[in-house]
């Protein structure tokens, strides 16, 4: 043993100086093939966003800056290759803070390595952006009365009544720049698919621009007194109910020697919005007594209000106006002269020469106004029935008259004519 411990001892010992060249050669070697395989390097990185710290600074002075900004850095790094080539923004952190706030709203922009163990192995030589400028603005304060909007459709056949805000008005904080271009504020209720009443709904507030264009509440650095406003909603129920159709037997009559030949109405139903269990028992209105066309001589238009005819809380969707055109024709008598040869002999007997005698007849007819104002004699039909007939002589005839559809005639009118026997022998003659 004691053998072997000398000869190792001899073998480390033996010719130190040569070893120790060697040992110090290998390391260089080492070291030098090392820097061929893994050289220094620059490399940029693109895009670091900058992170604006210290906010409270503004937020104690009552001032905000315009976060709509995004502010980016770019830096070039120096490093040995296998290191600087695995880098990428989200290794760095670039801040700007608010305590170091310029006179001129400028702030310095520090980039660091995130990992302490790659930071003491690269180092940054240059950076894109040294400062940057920020937009900085005094909060101001505005007060906004709240609109109601619904948003969706409700049920079939409901529609939104009474709505009761909880709170009409909201407080805004905002850039005094942004204010400006705040044109109203409402509470935004959605009533998709609903048919019961609305009690205590959550509803976000919402602000709009001239153009009724939503403004980003984090976008444009406001605060709202409150987000969340509640609401009750009166939901009601739309049905439609028919109006008992007039005509010209159920609407009166008008004045002496008038009828009415015609009545129109402007809608035949009724749409009435109310609650559910009142409306469903709403059946049909009749509006005839309450027309009146007692001294009308010509055609009238009457509007009718029907509001009177439901409860006050039933609401009219359809209006609460009924237009009634009613169509009156007087009545007047003419008397029309039928000339002789306008007259037909009918059922004569061959047996018998028959004339008519009078020259002319007079018949009195009673009917519209617009109808006998342009009859005359050639619009009737004046015929005489001789069946039967065989007493010589002079005799007065009935006539019968056919006159046009809806006019009457008012007296018997007769025909006097002429009746004789034909002689024999001319009748065999002929």
């Amino acid at each position: 043993m004691k053998k072997v411990i000398a000869k190792l001892k001899f073998a480390l010992t033996n010719n130190i100086g040569i070893k120790i060249i060697a040992l110090l050669s290998a390391a260089i070697l080492w070291l030098t093939v090392i820097n061929i395989n893994d050289p220094d390097k620059t490399v940029v990185i693109y895009n670091i966003p900058i992170t604006i710290t210290d906010t409270e600074v503004l937020t104690e002075q009552n001032m905000v800056y315009d976060t709509g900004i995004s502010y980016t850095v770019n830096v070039s790094v120096q490093g040995k290759r296998s290191i600087v080539s695995t880098l990428d923004e989200g290794d760095f952190r670039a801040t700007a803070s608010l305590k170091e706030l310029s006179k001129v709203n400028s702030l310095p922009v520090d980039v660091v390595v995130k990992d302490a163990s790659k930071a003491r192995k690269v180092t940054i030589t240059k950076q894109s952006v040294k400062t940057i400028n920020l937009n900085i603005e005094q909060i101001k304060q505005k007060e906004y009365d709240l609109e109601v909007e619904f948003d969706g459709n409700l049920a079939n056949g409901y529609s939104i009544g009474q709505y009761t805000l909880y709170k009409n008005q909201i407080t805004v904080d905002a850039p005094n720049s942004v204010l400006k271009k705040i044109d109203y504020a409402a509470v935004v209720c959605d009533v998709s698919g609903i048919h019961d009443d609305i009690n205590g709904a959550d509803c976000r507030v919402v602000l709009y621009d001239e153009n009724h264009k939503k403004i980003s509440l984090k976008k444009n650095n406001i605060t709202l007194s409150n987000k969340i406003v509640k609401i009750d909603v009166d939901i009601l129920k739309g049905i439609e109910i028919p109006i008992t159709p007039l005509t010209k037997d159920n609407i009166g009559s008008p004045a002496k020697d008038c009828r009415v030949t015609k009545v129109t109405m402007s809608q035949k139903t009724v749409t009435v919005l109310g609650n559910p269990e009142e409306v469903d028992q709403l059946k049909k209105i009749d509006i005839s007594s309450m027309i009146d066309i007692s001294s009308e001589s010509r055609s009238v238009t009457k509007e009718i209000d029907i509001s009177s005819l439901f409860p006050e809380s039933v609401t009219l969707a359809s209006g609460n106006i009924i237009t009634v055109d009613i169509e009156i024709e007087r009545y007047i008598n003419k008397s029309v002269t039928v000339p002789a040869q306008e007259i037909q002999l009918i059922h004569a007997d061959e047996d018998y020469d028959i004339s008519i005698v009078s020259k002319k007849i007079s018949i009195q007819l009673y009917g519209q106004e617009t109808k006998l104002r342009s009859l005359d004699a050639k619009d009737l039909k004046v015929t005489v029935d001789m069946q039967g007939i065989s007493a010589e002589g002079m005799q007065d005839v009935k006539a019968d008259i056919q006159s046009p559809p809806d006019i009457t005639v008012v007296n018997d009118v007769t025909v006097k004519v002429r009746v004789r026997k034909k002689d024999k022998e001319n009748t065999q003659s002929n």
